[in-house]
């Protein structure tokens, strides 16, 4: 299972609690990565003390920087989840059409 966790706006209103989230997240062998709209240079130490690996988007929507990089989320944590989506957002929108 791969979790894309957001920092700013999720991550920030509770550290501890999503400390303990990705220390049991790594115990069951998740692949928890934050997901950010950051620049790699605004990186700081407080989300290195997570010790996960940081995907910066670089203000690019979420999904479709993780895809250029070839890496995909099954569970995306986000309090803006419209920062998630691509603009072919119809492509996964399909599989809630009624038959």
């Amino acid at each position: 299972m791969k979790i894309a966790l957001d920092w700013d706006g999720t991550v920030t209103r509770n550290h501890e609690f999503w400390r303990e989230f990705v220390a049991l997240a790594k115990k069951y062998g998740v692949d928890i990565r934050i997901v950010t709209l950051r620049y790699d240079r605004q990186i700081d130490d407080e989300m290195r003390s997570f010790d996960i690996p940081i995907i910066c988007t670089n203000q690019l929507q979420k999904r479709e920087h993780c895809r250029a990089i070839e890496w995909h989320a099954d569970i995306w944590i986000d309090d803006s989840p419209e920062f998630i989506v691509d603009e072919n957002i119809g492509e996964y929108l399909k599989v809630f059409k009624a038959p």
